[in-house]
């Protein structure tokens, strides 16, 4: 399977495969409504302007055939969060993801958006940072989601470049540790666990 730059006429139907691929995340859930299609809803809404934010940096990945899945990386040019990263922010929309979700939890939302940004520009170290990934249940168990990551950790290997993302489930947690990433830090969202995780680049 050949993994290619996801095009932005592709836009609507990643946000539809990320949709379904996060809605059984525990953290998501607990920003969201417990209707099922309106969490679907306010998923795909808020993929679409994840996906806007990424874009600029031309590093989202997904199968050549049909779109089974989706890598979102910021390079390590983005590793220091800034006035004009905000700026970015605020014009892809993505700022606006709180409105999406349970009016009860906005402000943790908030607060867990903007605490999940500052850690990531804390880091002195330039790194490639894993934005998001997806795959839809149907495609899952396929090794997609390895493949659609393998571009940027070979990348990052050639370049000597650490790799940071935050995780919220146990599975997930050993699917990246067997791509060579380890548990930096455990932290908490709504008495729920989540993982930073860091992988330290290979020798090529």
């Amino acid at each position: 399977m050949e993994i290619v730059r996801l095009e932005r006429s592709q836009t609507l139907e990643a946000s539809k495969i990320l949709s379904d691929a996060f809605s059984r995340d525990p953290v998501v859930g607990h920003f969201l409504t417990d209707n099922d299609t309106e969490k679907l809803n306010a998923l795909q809404t808020i993929a679409e302007k994840i996906i806007y934010y990424c874009e600029s940096h031309r590093h989202i990945y997904t199968t050549s055939d049909s779109v089974k899945g989706i890598a979102m990386w910021l390079p390590p040019e983005a590793s220091s969060f800034s006035l004009s990263d905000l700026l970015q922010m605020a014009s892809s929309g993505v700022l606006t993801i709180p409105f999406y979700m349970r009016w009860d939890r906005m402000l943790e939302a908030f607060s867990f958006l903007i605490e999940e940004a500052l850690q990531r520009g804390q880091r002195r170290e330039p790194h490639w940072y894993l934005a998001m990934l997806g795959v839809g249940s149907q495609y899952q168990g396929q090794g997609i989601g390895g493949q659609l990551l393998q571009p940027i950790l070979e990348r990052a290997d050639r370049e000597k470049m650490p790799c940071y993302l935050e995780t919220s489930t146990e599975g997930a947690v050993r699917f990246y540790q067997r791509l060579g990433f380890e548990i930096l830090h455990v932290g908490n969202v709504g008495n729920l666990p989540y993982w930073t995780m860091k992988r330290i680049p290979k020798a090529v």
